[in-house]
């Protein structure tokens, strides 16, 4: 088979060379396997999850995953897995398993104290019998502290009577628990023509200093891999990061190749997403760096179990009209009070600029930069300064489980995130600080368009951004963007061919147009037949106008909306809604407001009918007399799922 070279980061990071992937359905394989029987040169959708955890994180083993990276692609497969708590005998609470498999997953444990793992509860290790490896084992949240603070600190350092000097213990015993991720992803993968699944060696990057969060999932092509993951103990920066992942995979290691998701920026308090027009020293730096970034970080993660990284309302600095759906699965709060000591002592917006602390604790500032939506505002503002978009940004989902319930989105059946949330009880308690319990959720699904179900097709999906996030339900959102497509479009059999031929998908720019044209926006979706039908779909508008300033909207394009005779309603005992509902939708859209001397971007949200949420949901379920008293609580009783698509990109033709 033909094996795939290095690729320079700055040549990945080209527009053109993202646009002409788009057209291309051709798949070069580096590594052996059989040819998918379902390729598609129109793309098929697949759906995973590329945010998991094990009894190899840190924060998953010591209070009660006994499962391995095994155990979670064989439950992404569709098999069983056991959930804690184990009785004194071993024996679980009971038994998990998907309805319906993923089609592809990667478990991603916390890299940085693979080692330590290793150690601590290895019996013959040297160290099995020190105190700090004892509470490690034992201690449930309170073993894990000490660690937790390594990865607080901006320049974290090992501990000595664990690893030794200089760490050296823990890198070799970390190598031996990489080595078993990486076999059993590949033991995982089906290289067969039937491609029923495809898994992915990856690890987690797990950076909190300040309690901002700046983690990343970094995810391999294939199983050509450095020796050890890059954690944040040895690389405290995600520029570092890149520059480590360029060297030591892309130029290092024959066939590698590699790229990093950020996650949970809506917990970062403005650190993970700057401006980078303001924090760098010079439009050189900031480009180069800009420039880095994009080709590392192609999508971001935009729902999982801590909450929404869509959009927040209410920005001083951004104008567009209030967005309910933003307060779907939305942790974050202003006005909420600071108990730490630490910080402004009520939640508010972040100052231009700022960076808050102990965003990860939720009482950190809010900055615009935080959210899906108003980033890619802030890149393409960047962009006018030093020339680059610093935010080229697409968008997956996933659930980041601490179980190894890989894809386990649905609401009637959760079980929880965590260990100790697997009771009812536990899973309805409000937690002030973390994300857990009530005020988490299943966490989302990542969806892709690609030829076919394996490594390449998928890798090379998320590299040019053809890709999007749901809230856990299968819906399938489609966007196409040209300058031709009229109303007979939504009519045709051949649709998504007829996109590609007239036109760029999602994750895109739009190619020049007629002048005095404005795009054309065709969109699309199918509901998850195992869920609710879909209410409508949205398209999401961003630019930047001629005072510079940051502007939304949302719009209203196809299926019932409020004001056009929406009627329905949901029974809160049986989560039966009546009213109306589509199996599928679609519509070209044609921008009224547009100006082609501005640069805007656009994305495609599609939204089912109102269910019942987890809580609420699993509170139904009993007979009212069983419910326990913490089912009167204060979160929502229904929510709406949603998929979101990547953005399709306009820029001014040069001299407007």
């Amino acid at each position: 088979m033909a094996s795939c070279a290095a690729q320079n980061p700055a040549d990945l990071a080209s527009d053109r060379t993202v646009a002409a992937a788009a057209s291309d359905w051709r798949i070069t394989y580096s590594e052996p396997r059989a040819p998918c029987t379902d390729r598609n040169r129109t793309r098929n959708a697949y759906f995973g999850d590329l945010h998991i955890h094990t009894a190899f994180s840190y924060d998953a083993r010591p209070i009660g995953t006994e499962t391995t990276p095994e155990d979670a692609y064989r439950f992404a497969r569709g098999g069983p897995i056991p959930i804690p708590p184990y009785d004194d005998q071993g024996n679980p609470a009971g038994f998990q398993r998907l309805s319906v498999p993923l089609d592809f997953a990667a478990v991603t444990d916390h890299s940085e104290f693979f080692g330590d793992m290793k150690l601590c509860f290895d019996p013959v290790s040297p160290v099995y019998d020190e105190p700090v490896c004892h509470l490690f084992r034992v201690g449930e949240a309170t073993g894990m502290r000490p660690f937790a603070r390594i990865v607080n600190m901006p320049e974290p350092s090992r501990m000595v009577e664990i690893c030794g000097k200089e760490g050296k213990g823990c890198n070799a015993a970390g190598r031996e628990l990489w080595r078993q991720t990486v076999e059993m992803a590949d033991a995982a993968y089906d290289r067969t023509s039937a491609c029923t699944f495809t898994s992915f060696v990856a690890y987690e990057y797990t950076g909190t200093p300040n309690a901002n969060n700046l983690h990343r999932n970094v995810i391999f092509r294939n199983s050509q891999v450095p020796v050890q993951p890059i954690s944040y103990i040895e690389t405290p920066s995600d520029q570092g990061l890149w520059q480590q992942l360029s060297e030591r995979c892309l130029k290092e290691t024959d066939g590698c190749d590699v790229l990093a998701i950020p996650h949970n920026s809506n917990l970062s308090a403005g650190a993970m997403f700057p401006s980078y027009v303001g924090n760098f020293e010079s439009v050189e730096t900031a480009r180069d760096k800009a420039r880095l970034r994009n080709a590392m970080e192609p999508v971001m993660e935009v729902f999982q179990h801590k909450g929404n990284s869509e959009c927040f309302n209410g920005f001083p600095d951004i104008l567009g009209a209030p967005d309910e759906l933003c307060e779907t699965e939305q942790v974050l709060k202003l006005g909420r009070e600071n108990p730490t000591g630490r910080g402004a002592p009520v939640v508010d917006f972040c100052e231009d600029q700022e960076i808050g602390q102990r965003g990860f604790m939720r009482v950190g500032c809010i900055s615009k930069n935080d959210f899906y939506r108003s980033v890619l505002l802030t890149g393409m503002q960047d962009e006018a300064v030093i020339g680059i978009n610093s935010y080229k940004l697409g968008v997956i989902a996933s659930t980041d489980t601490h179980m190894s319930l890989s894809g386990d989105t649905a609401e009637a059946s959760w079980s929880g995130h965590l260990a100790p949330e697997v009771a009812l009880t536990d899973r309805l308690t409000q937690v002030d600080f973390f994300v857990r319990s009530l005020d988490a959720n299943p966490g989302g699904l990542a969806g892709v368009w690609a030829v076919e179900n394996s490594r390449d097709a998928i890798f090379d999906a998320l590299r040019r951004r053809e890709v999007f996030g749901t809230t856990g339900s299968r819906i399938r959102p489609r966007l196409f963007g040209g300058w031709d497509f009229d109303e007979g479009s939504c009519e045709r059999a051949d649709r998504s061919a007829l996109g590609y031929e007239s036109g760029v998908p999602m994750g895109t720019d739009l190619p020049p147009g007629p002048k005095g044209a404005a795009p054309r926006l065709l969109v699309y979706g199918f509901r998850d037949p195992n869920s609710a039908p879909l209410q409508k779909l949205q398209v999401i508008k961003g630019w930047v106008d001629r005072e510079q300033r940051s502007r939304y909207a949302v719009i209203d394009v196809a299926g019932v909306f409020a004001g056009e005779g929406q009627s329905g309603e949901i029974d809160l005992e049986t989560g039966e809604w009546r009213g109306p509902g589509s199996e599928s939708l679609c519509t070209v859209f044609v921008d009224p407001d547009f100006d082609p001397a501005l640069p805007a971007y656009y994305y495609l949200r599609a939204v089912e009918v109102p269910t019942l949420r987890w809580s609420w949901r699993a509170c139904v379920a009993l007979p009212e007399s069983e419910r326990p008293d913490e089912c009167r609580n204060s979160a929502p009783k229904t929510l709406q799922e949603m998929a979101w698509t990547s953005p399709i990109w306009y820029l001014p033709p040069t001299g407007d």
